[in-house]
């Protein structure tokens, strides 16, 4: 449990107005700060997260976001950290900035300092989810916040409106024009003369006004598993954008994928003139494709909603669909082993260990593949009479590095050695394609040898019948059949060998019941939970409310109360169309139910009748006119509604 963090400034202020206190008091006083001063130090860091939205549709990314604030002089917190369940995936992040908090108390000014986390998820599957307090490290132990709660519904098209654009967490940049930060901040005058900071980002007209999405590859052919790098520009008119989110990455899926920017909030926008309008321009994505197979492969388009006085709210913007024109390396000269895909810039580099070992052992090789481009999956090992090659163990780093996608991937192998002596274990070849040089590569790596101890193998030793004769040595020298009987000399009557208390179907059935009681009693208990299930469903399903609702609408009638008559039987139709049809009919207007319930199969004289019955009740419950009739009118009305909800129970879709 952490100690409350306790400032002494305000003692000390209290001290000061204080008439001149005794030595003693004095000392006691400061000797008091002294000790207050460490636990405001030693404070724990207070650790908050939240998700937003917390309600979210599948496929529609969301954030998880965390802040874990010190009092300034403390240690900081670090490596943020966030666990997910199934069917919840992160996208990007984490993304990691600091955070200042200033608090003024008392007179008194207190500074946290601490760090903000974020990460973007998203839902493959519907449902309610519990997320694990996401945690920060700080002084050799790790630090929870609270956990979070996120409803995902099923995917119906219609996207809900992002909390922030782009969908990164933090909100816009400060200081930048929309979509890059608050509206008006910067060139607000589309007309002012700013110098154009990327001509080479200009266009001689405008593909789409206001705003569009442009991707530019830096080549459009390649050989499969050659890198292409893709970027994606979001071109904006300041002064007429108002909101931009909900941006979605391209597909890619003929493609092995790297994302080459780790934050898009850093980069910064820069001006440059479409046709007769000055646009602001920003990198709002860059990734790094390796084709998969050969052929005209397109990446598809990035896109993105966008608000503006010109155009509307949450107008659709797509970037264009490039095309990879792909073709597998040439065959001339293609060297033996190639696999396809292997293409870059490699070296090669292989150990062994032990060098001595003896006969029937292992030693270890580790080969190391380090450079850019496309890495190999796997490694031909030469392979021999008296070697034994164990799948390897991979281990990888592999990220961007000066836009090239770079690093090391090793193979762990264990080789078992059969043979005795020194034993040449060979040497790896790795072919690729290099496409800087537009040639074939093989990089070598020769293992050497192994010294190999020869181990004698063991003696076996000889049986004959006059070693196994009573009175022989056979049992002296170990042999395992030592004590069995001799052959029997003469004829005689067959004597069973005595049985044990538990021998035969006594002793299977024992042995059989525990499993048996156990997969008895499982079966019981989901059986028992299953009807408890099923009675809840029912308990709770529309049909069954809508039942309850019409036999509240009959008590009421009894009664003569005709508007409570009138509540009960709207609440009985909506829960009848409900149950027939799946439709939720309270969210739609009544005008427009004819045409939903018709979407659906219902046929038009129902469809009448339905809305006919809603429209009475609703004509009773707000129109004073409507409400005389007392109790024959409402017994009319669930005379008609009780015939409504037959027909709807009754029909069903073809």
């Amino acid at each position: 449990m952490s100690r409350p963090a306790v400032s002494p400034a305000p003692l000390a202020l209290a001290a000061l107005a204080l008439p001149r206190p005794a030595p003693f008091a004095a000392a006691l006083l400061f000797a008091l700060l002294a000790l207050l001063a460490p636990l405001r130090a030693g404070a724990e860091p207070k650790v908050t997260a939240r998700v937003r939205p917390a309600e979210v549709e599948v496929g529609e990314p969301f954030s998880v976001e965390m802040e874990a604030l010190v009092e300034r002089g403390a240690s900081m917190p670090s490596d943020p950290e966030l666990r997910l369940p199934a069917n919840l995936s992160i996208t990007s992040g984490p993304s990691i900035g600091t955070q200042m908090s200033t608090q003024i108390t008392g007179g008194v000014v207190s500074t946290q300092l601490g760090i903000s986390a974020s990460w973007q998820v998203v839902a493959s599957k519907p449902g309610r989810y519990t997320i694990p307090a996401p945690t920060i490290a700080w002084n050799g132990k790790r630090l929870a916040a609270q956990p979070l709660q996120v409803n995902v519904e099923p995917a119906t098209g219609r996207r809900r409106r992002p909390s922030n654009p782009f969908l990164l967490p933090g909100g816009p940049m400060q200081g930048f024009p929309w979509p890059f930060g608050a509206p008006g901040s910067l060139f607000d005058d589309e007309e002012e003369e700013v110098e154009d900071q990327a001509p080479e980002l200009s266009l001689p007209s405008e593909p789409e006004p206001v705003a569009f999405l442009r991707a530019i590859p830096d080549k459009t052919t390649a050989v499969v598993g050659e890198q292409v790098t893709v970027s994606f520009y979001l071109y904006t008119r300041a002064s007429e954008i108002t909101d931009t989110g909900d941006l979605r990455q391209a597909p890619a899926a003929d493609f092995l994928r790297y994302p080459l920017l780790e934050d898009p909030r850093n980069e910064r926008p820069v001006a440059t003139r479409v046709g007769e309008h000055r646009y602001m321009v920003r990198l709002a994505d860059r990734l790094a494709l390796f084709p998969l197979k050969a052929g005209a492969l397109h990446t598809g388009t990035m896109q993105a909603r966008v608000t503006a006085r010109r155009i509307g709210s949450r107008v659709l913007r797509q970037s264009n669909d490039v095309v990879i024109q792909v073709k597998e390396p040439p065959i001339d000269g293609r060297p033996s082993g190639y696999a396809l895909g292997d293409v870059g810039q490699f070296t090669l580099k292989a150990t062994v260990q032990p060098r001595q070992i003896d006969q029937g052992g292992s030693v270890a090789v580790t080969v190391q593949v380090t450079g850019t481009g496309n890495f190999p999956q796997s490694l031909r090992v030469p392979e021999r009479t008296g070697l034994e090659w164990l799948d390897p163990e991979k281990r990888e780093s592999i990220e961007p590095r000066g836009g090239k996608i770079g690093g090391f991937r090793s193979f762990g192998y264990v080789v078992r050695i059969q043979e005795s002596g020194a034993v040449d274990l060979g040497k790896i070849d790795f072919p690729y394609w290099d496409p800087e040089q537009k040639r074939y590569v093989v990089e070598s790596a020769p293992l050497g040898t192994v010294e190999v101890n020869p181990v004698a193998p063991p003696t076996v030793a000889s049986s004959t019948p006059a070693s196994r004769a009573p009175g022989g040595d056979a049992a002296a020298r170990g042999e395992p059949f030592a004590g069995m009987p001799g052959l029997r000399a003469s004829l005689g009557a067959y004597s069973p060998p005595a049985t044990m208390p538990l021998d035969g179907a006594l002793f299977w059935c024992l042995l059989a019941a525990p499993p048996l009681l156990v997969t008895a009693f499982g079966a019981g208990d989901r059986l028992v939970r299953r009807t408890r299930e099923r009675r809840a469903a029912g308990a709770a399903s529309p049909a069954r409310l809508a039942a309850v609702a019409q036999r509240e609408a009959e008590e009421a009638a009894a009664q003569g109360d005709l508007k409570a008559t009138a509540a009960a039987i709207e609440r009985a139709v909506h829960r009848a169309i409900e149950a027939a049809t799946g439709l939720r009919s309270r969210g739609v207007l009544l005008a427009s139910l004819p045409g939903e319930l018709g979407q659906r199969g219902v046929p038009e004289a129902l469809s009448a009748r339905v809305s006919e019955a809603l429209a009475a009740c609703e004509a009773i419950r707000f129109e004073p006119a409507a409400q005389e009739g007392g109790g024959a009118a409402a017994a009319a009305l669930v005379e008609k509604s009780r015939a409504v909800l037959n027909d709807l129970a009754r029909w069903k879709p073809a």
